[in-house]
Formats: structure tokens, sequence, C-alpha cells
């Protein structure tokens, strides 16, 4: 116990150190953030002319998942624009080893209807567990413990894993497999193809995209749906035109069950069905499973628009009851969810000029827009009875009467080639690539190609990264990475191999970015200011450390002092050449040399002796420290 204790406060310590601070206490103050950003005149952004090497790091960092041994030199040789240009055709480029790591993973091979016979809801898995007498494990009762967490009593660990093997020799038998495997091997294999594949830029744009498209893989049947979503329908139009991909969105069962779209019909339409007797599929708005972001109302009000009766509801785990103290049930009928979210988060954005009259008209022209059997994989379904056919006006342009599945289209068009989506987007990608705070001018340019080429989504990144902007000095290394882009760039940086499994997968939904598990539909932000705090910061510092020194079940790294290093301070300046291209502030090497030192005072009570030190514990301890620097949280 205590020198797990001691542990900490050496981590604490150097973090606080390494941001900036005298203690671990002031790490945890607002200033963090604006440590970690980049300051005009500091070393890592005081460069006037990017020399090609930079040039060259830059693209990688921005446009793969961090660099690998002997990218740099691969990349130089050939020429950033030979490299781009075969990043975009990701269908040329064999892809052999992590297509060999996804073998295993037998869910993301599946279509929707497999998995529904494979991977059953959960209550048809209790029902049939019940039969049998078995009780399935409580969740959360088995596995590894979180990162810093106490371990569990033995005993009751034995037991838990006791029921556990139970269970899953009871599925077996059945031949089924607990839903919650499909959402793990969907975050696996995109840790996998991020840390592997030789696509790189398609494993970046189909996180981009998702994100931009997001959807929840808990909120019911999602969790079936999700894996066809991103396979099928997100990552073969990364680079396609803009058009395509919203069109496919929109009629993904993935999306339109996540924003209800599936249960909105036309009010009179459900009255009349409602009077012959037909099934009506109830508009259970609080099924979303998700509160709207503070932020997302805080914008909406600024805008002076008035919120929906989706941002109004009470918390899903206090639903409104009627006189008798029962649930009581929204209305049957029209459903605003994917109209506001179609012309907000995907195409216009929050000042496309939309009100919500033309909310009210969207979600008119997409009633009908629904599935057969949802719950058990149904495929998108248009269904006229529940279409409200008359004229609508969205936009300013009308919308003829009549027009049935027709109208849904009419809408994805005009919101694909209207300016403000060109601009909004164009924005997004510029955020994403480029910097924070991107530039009008590049926008502006991006926004002109978007609407010369109809959204072909190659050409406008072709724009972004041949730009002047992309390549400013004042823009390197100046995001933050994402926790996910932190992980796999570690990864990868050290050559380590993993399986991405859920024990690789917790450190991430630790610092805040869960894969797929974005519950509201703006996805996860990309600026530093959201990703930057002292609680994150601190896990990063732990992943880093932890996985330089193999304590991540799943993932090893074989590390080694360099065999001309004769002292620690030539191993720190091997691995910070290696880790960093020697890109480091005096005030992080001079803490990092200062916790090594101390670090071996705490174990042995002595000072470190000054060479000959070249154990695989001091190799992790200082690989750990350069990986949780500031400097390799930016790129």
């Amino acid at each position: 116990m205590k020198n797990r204790v001691v542990g900490k406060r050496v981590v604490a310590g150097v973090l606080a150190a390494l941001l900036g601070f005298s203690s671990a206490g002031q790490l945890a103050g607002s200033l963090a953030a604006q440590e970690m950003k980049a300051e005009k005149g500091s070393p890592k952004t005081a460069v006037r002319k990017l020399t090609q090497e930079q040039k060259t790091l830059h693209l990688l960092d921005r446009a793969t998942y961090g660099i690998r041994p002997g990218d740099l030199e691969r990349v130089t040789k050939m020429g950033w624009e030979k490299f781009l240009e075969e990043q975009m055709r990701p269908e040329r480029i064999a892809d052999v080893a992590v297509e060999e790591k996804l073998k295993g993973l037998e869910s993301i091979h599946m279509s929707t209807a497999e998995m529904v016979k494979t991977y059953p809801q959960p209550q048809v898995l209790r029902e049939a567990l019940k039969a049998k007498g078995i009780e399935p494990p409580i969740p959360g009762t088995v596995g590894a413990a979180q990162p810093g967490a106490e371990p569990p009593d033995p005993k009751q660990a034995a037991e838990n894993f006791k029921k556990l093997r139970q269970y899953r020799d009871a599925l077996a038998e059945m031949g089924y497999k607990p839903q919650q495997q499909v959402v793990q091997e969907l975050q696996q294999a995109r840790i996998l193809r991020a840390a592997y594949s030789e696509r790189q830029l398609q494993e970046v744009m189909t996180d981009f995209w998702f994100n931009h498209f997001n959807i929840f893989v808990q909120k019911g049947a999602d969790r079936i749906l999700t894996t066809a979503y991103e396979r099928d329908v997100i990552r073969p139009r990364v680079f396609g035109k803009f058009e395509d991909l919203l069109k496919a969105t929109a009629e993904s069962p993935a999306m339109l069950f996540y924003l209800d779209n599936w249960m909105s019909a036309a009010p009179a339409a459900a009255a009349d069905l409602r009077r012959k007797g037909d099934a009506m599929p109830v508009n259970r708005r609080r099924d979303r499973g998700f509160d709207r972001l503070e932020a997302l109302r805080g914008r909406r009000a600024a805008a002076g628009r008035v919120d929906d009766r989706m941002d109004r509801e009470q918390s899903p785990a206090q639903p409104p009851l009627n006189a008798a103290g029962r649930i009581q049930r929204p209305a049957r009928g029209l459903n605003e969810n994917y109209a506001r979210e179609i012309m907000e988060l995907h195409t216009l954005g929050v000042d496309g000029g939309y009100t919500q009259k033309d909310v009210q008209e969207v979600a008119r022209c997409f009633t009908g827009w629904t599935l057969r059997n949802p719950r058990q994989g149904g495929e998108f379904l248009f269904n006229p009875r529940i279409h409200d056919d008359g004229e609508k006006i969205v936009l300013g342009k009308k919308i003829a009467a009549g027009g049935g599945v027709r109208d849904g289209y009419e809408v994805i068009h005009l919101l694909a080639t209207h300016p403000a989506t060109a601009k909004f987007v164009s924005t997004k990608l510029a955020r994403k690539f480029v910097t924070d705070e991107p530039p009008r001018a590049l926008v502006d340019r991006m926004a002109e190609t978007f609407r010369k080429t109809d959204g072909d989504l190659r050409q406008v990144l072709m724009t972004m990264f041949k730009s002047q902007e992309f390549w400013a000095p004042e823009n390197y290394r100046a995001k933050i990475k994402t926790p996910f882009e932190m992980t796999v760039s570690a990864v990868r940086a050290i050559g380590a191999d993993t399986n991405g499994g859920p024990q690789f997968h917790r450190w991430m939904a630790q610092m805040g970015e869960g894969l797929f598990l974005a519950q509201p539909p703006t996805g996860y932000p990309d600026t530093a200011e959201h990703w930057v705090n002292s609680g994150a910061l601190l896990q990063r510092m732990n992943f880093a450390l932890a996985l330089s020194a193999n304590r991540i079940p799943g993932t090893r790294v074989a590390l080694s002092a360099p065999a001309n290093a004769t002292k620690t301070s030539q191993m720190v300046d091997h691995y910070i050449k290696l880790l960093l291209r020697g890109d480091v502030s005096p005030q992080t090497r001079a803490t990092i040399d200062k916790s090594l030192n101390e670090s071996q005072i705490a174990a042995n009570g002595r000072p470190a002796a000054g060479s000959g030190f070249a154990d695989a514990a001091r190799v992790a301890k200082v690989v750990g420290l350069i990986l949780g620097s500031p400097e390799f949280q930016r790129q």
C-alpha cells in the first residue's frame, strides 16, 4: 500500500510540474486548461517556417493516428502529396495486417439479421436463462478492476467468475451470446484499425464522420444496428459526395432508431389508424436514453429560438405521471428530433438560417420513414399510410403535395447543396485538421470547393491540405489529442502490440471518450478546452506509465535502453528524440530528470547513480513520463 501511495504522489507531482504548477493541488485549478494550450512564443510554436521534417511530422500527426518508427522517413521519401493521394484511395492500399487481427471479432463480419439471431435482446436472454434456473451476473461485478481502483475481495471475485462461467456456458449451449459483446467487439475493431491499418486517413475520417452523424450504441436496438452503420454507411463514403453520405445516414436503421424518426407519423394519419384499430408505434420521446446538452440549449437560446419539447422534458429517470400515478405516454404523432438535428448538426449549423417552422416542415417530410421490426434489426421502410402528404415549405422552397418518400429526398438535396452547409462542414473539417479556431479565409475557400464540386469531400480535403493555413507554423503541434488519439498514438509510437480489448478501451472511457458512447447527437467536441482538465490529464499520465510498464492486460511492449547509453540522461535523450523528435521544452526535460531522481529516492532511500541504470523498470518510467508529457499530448 505504501508503494502505491508513493506512486500516486509521484505521478501527481510530475504532472503538476510538467504543466507548470508548484503543487499537485494547483493542478486541479482551472488554469490547467490554459497551460496545455499552445501559447505564442513558447518553444513549440516559435517557428518561423517549418522544415521539411516538420512538415512531414505535421501531416502525419493530423492525417494519421500517430507516427510509427520508419513513417517519417518513408513519407519524406515519397512526398506529402503522393502520400495524401494514396491515402484518399484506400481501396488501393493492401491492409493485410489489420485484417488478420480483425478475423477473431465475429460480430463485425455479420449482417444485422445474423447478429439478431446470435445476440438477442437482453430480455430474451433473461427469459431463456430463467427457464434454466440461472441468474445473470450483476453488471460491473465481473472483469478487470477500474484503473486505480482497489482489487475486489478474492472470495467475492471467485464467486462472481463462477456465475459468469455458468452464464456463458448456458448461453453457448443455447447458441446465444450477450449483446454487449457486439459493443465490445465494435470498440475493439475501431482501436485495432486505428493502431494497425495502413489506411490511416480513412480511419481518421470514419471517426470524424461517425462523430458528425453521431448515434449512441447503448440505446436499445442500436447495440445491434451500429455495426452496420459504421461499416456499411459511414466507412465506404468518407471520401465521396456529402449528399450521398447524408442520404445514407438518413435511411440508416441506426439513425432512424436513435433519433426516433421511425415512430414519427402525421397526426391525422395516426388518428385515422387508431380509429381503424391498426397497430401504431408509440412515440416514446424518453426512449431516447439521453438528455440534450446544456450547451446546445444555450446556443439555441442565444439564437432566439424556442426549445422543442424534447429539450423541456423531464429526465428519463423521472417520467411524468397521470392522475392515476401511472407513466403518462406522450401523444402519438409528429416527432421533430431528426428534423432538428439534420439541420442543426448535420448540415446548416445552429446559425444556418432555419426557423422552428422549418423544423416542423422537415419533420412532416420525413414522416413515414420508418423501420420494419426495429428491435429485430429491421430495415428501412417507407410507410405511406403514416406520411403527411400535404404541401410543405422548407427554407422558402415549396415541396408539392403527393410526393411521398420523395419529400425526404428533396429535403436531403436542398440541405446538402445549401451554402450554409458548405460553410458548416468546411468549418468542422478545418477545426479537426488545422486549428480549433479556423481562419475564415480557409473556410471560405473550402466552402467554395464544396459548392463547385457538389460536395466532393475528397476535393474539399485537398483544398484544406494544400492551403497555406494548414502549413502555417503557428498551427504546428497546436491541437490537443483526444483520449482516443492519445492512447492509440502512444501504442504506435513505441511499437506496442495490443488486442484493443475492454481493458485498453477502459482507459479511454476513463478519460471521457468511450468509443460509440457519446449520448447526445452532438458527439464528442474536437477542441482543447473540452479535453484539458486536471482529472483527464492525470488519467493520461497514468495510462502512459501503465502502457510502458506492461500493466494493461492484452497490450505488451518490449522496451530497452539504447546500447550506447551509459547514463540515465542519455536514455532520456534517446527516447525524447524517438518519441518527440527532440521537441521538448526545458521545463519538461528538467521535470522528467527530477522525477526520475525523486522516484529512485522514494524506492531506495538514496539518490540514483549517475550511470549504469538500464533496468526495465527505469526504461518504462522514462518512456511513460515522455508519453505523458504535454509535448506528446499535442499534434
